[in-house]
């Protein structure tokens, strides 16, 4: 039985309560590792592209966000930017915990990178919290600034350049909703003359690794997607290289979930998330393939009584016993 206003069933809403009052959960810690926060996944890529990506773009409460120097320097050699629009602008009311956003964040994000080469997925559980209408108004407000919007019914992937596809998706919703690209029909979308990025909402929240079956379905696309980048989870998840079968001496990079890059909160737990930019270019066979991967760990605090800001730091607190180099 699905809960009202949750994606979750009653087992998972009561985890996700337990979790949320008590903080984020060690649970299948070691199935996958941290990845270095910055390395070579493949040496000798040439004809270089790069992707920057951030987390769930949440809920200010009303706050305004600044961004610090410091995550605007990290993706200035981006080419392109790609985040998760969680929150719907408007002032309606809606469901318990819709997730709203002012016309201000498109100021932020503007500021950030770009906005005709930054991607906004709206494939997430919060893009129905206020229906059809409100939503077609928010993402006209979106595009109207430049950005570039996929992860919808109507536009599930992107093609960012003619040899990148970007597909956007999601495991959940809160309401009922059939204009969001929802992850059963994901597979359609590939084009395998094309170096495909799959960027999910998927996994379960506020759990610092992911559960067997999320990583069992990463495998599986990975079959056809060559990288998988994350969301939904609320707490940074490993950023990792996986291995799909004993054949595949490459190795994938997986994110499993980039965690917060911004959000109002009283509590600390929400308050992480991961910065990640990859190379993509080709090996001397003409192949695509990663190259260079640099990450680092972000959070947002309160600035002053009427802004938050988001910044880079060292540690993630509530990581306790990973070692990263």
């Amino acid at each position: 039985m699905k809960i009202k206003n949750s994606p979750y069933n009653l087992r998972e809403s009561l985890g996700y309560l337990k979790r949320n009052t008590f903080g984020p959960v060690s649970k299948n810690q070691g199935l996958v590792r941290y990845a270095p926060k910055s390395f070579e996944l493949n040496p000798n890529i040439d004809s270089k592209v790069r992707v920057g990506f951030i987390g769930d773009i949440m809920d200010m409460a009303g706050y305004d966000l600044s961004l610090d120097a410091g995550v605007k320097e990290f993706f200035n050699d981006c080419d392109f930017l790609v985040g998760n629009f969680e929150a719907t602008i408007t002032t309606a009311s809606g469901a318990y915990m819709a997730q709203r956003h002012k016309p201000q964040i498109l100021d932020v994000l503007a500021d950030l990178f770009d906005p005709q080469k930054t991607c906004l997925s709206l494939a997430n559980n919060h893009s129905g919290d206020f229906g059809y209408d409100v939503w077609v108004e928010s993402k006209r407000q979106i595009e109207a600034r430049g950005f570039q919007v996929f992860g919808t019914a109507e536009t599930p992937f992107l093609d960012i350049r003619e040899d990148l596809r970007l597909t956007g998706c999601t495991w959940w919703s809160n309401q009922p909703c059939d204009y969001i690209a929802m992850s059963d029909g994901v597979m359609e979308h590939v084009n395998p003359e094309r170096f495909n990025l799959l960027y999910p909402h998927w996994g379960y929240e506020l759990e610092l690794y992911p559960r067997p079956v999320t990583i069992d379905v990463g495998a599986q696309w990975f079959a056809h997607f060559d990288v998988i980048i994350g969301h939904h989870s609320h707490t940074p998840q490993p950023i990792a290289v996986v291995t799909t079968d004993e054949q595949d001496s490459v190795g994938r990079l997986v994110a499993y979930g980039l965690g917060d890059f911004c959000i109002w909160e009283k509590l600390a737990h929400y308050l992480y998330g991961q910065v990640l930019k990859i190379e993509i270019g080709k090996t001397a066979n003409g192949v695509r393939q990663i190259g260079k991967v640099d990450w680092q760990f972000s959070t947002c605090r309160q600035k002053s009584e009427t802004e938050w800001v988001t910044e880079i730091v060292d540690v993630f607190p509530y990581l306790k016993q990973e070692p990263l180099v």
